[in-house]
């Protein structure tokens, strides 16, 4: 049986190809941006990427490093199923763990240990709900939109997650750094360093990278 449907493509990511729907979620920039950012890794560092969509962070951590213990989680089955191929059809099953589910259940539901990983990256939706342009695809508006994950739910599991004096690594969008540096600060998380992603059309930032540590 093969790994790609007729509803979508297989496009190359370096020295790995992705699978992708044709008309649904596709990858962006800011998550090669994002991946890049992370970098350098650890062979004996653990990742995990919330909100992996079709896995294209894990498969560019897996390319660029020696790192081992890669996890994706994604809430919505369309997408982890994808990442879960995509992870096969490059060979990567025992780097990279994709798991379907919720982050805001991570706690409770006791899916990961406290502490448990040495780097916590996300790409995350970065459109507040009912704001701006919205799209019609359910897929595309989950992934863009904070419907089901808003920024300090996203702050508040990373930082139960990563270890004491790991990493937490996102991209958002330049209108809600100081959003962004608030909630970092209610959560006594430590900006390490902070850059600004100018587009290569023209030279106003429109995104940032943002790195804090868990003291």
């Amino acid at each position: 049986m093969s790994l790609i449907n007729t509803d979508e493509t297989l496009d190359e990511l370096g020295e790995f190809r992705i699978i992708q729907k044709k008309n649904g979620y596709r990858f962006s920039d800011d998550s090669v941006q994002l991946a890049n950012f992370v970098l350098p890794l650890k062979p004996d560092n653990s990742v995990i990427d919330l909100g992996a969509g079709s896995g294209v962070i894990p498969l560019i951590l897996a390319q660029k490093s020696q790192i081992q213990n890669i996890v994706g989680m994604e809430i919505q089955e369309g997408l982890a199923d994808i990442a879960k191929r995509n992870v096969v059809f490059n060979n990567l099953s025992s780097r990279i763990k994709i798991v379907k589910g919720d982050l805001r259940e991570i706690t409770h539901r006791s899916l990961f240990k406290k502490n448990s990983f040495s780097v916590v990256i996300s790409n995350p939706p970065y459109t507040k709900h009912k704001s701006g342009r919205i799209s019609p695809s359910r897929e595309k508006r989950v992934a863009k939109m904070d419907i089901t994950c808003s920024l300090s739910d996203l702050i508040k599991i990373s930082k139960y997650l990563v270890a004491v004096n790991g990493r937490l690594c996102y991209i958002y969008p330049l209108t809600r750094l100081q959003e962004m540096l608030s909630v970092l600060q209610d959560n006594d998380l430590k900006v390490n360093r902070l850059e600004f992603v100018c587009p290569k059309s023209n030279g106003k930032a429109k995104r940032f990278l943002i790195e804090a540590v868990k003291r």
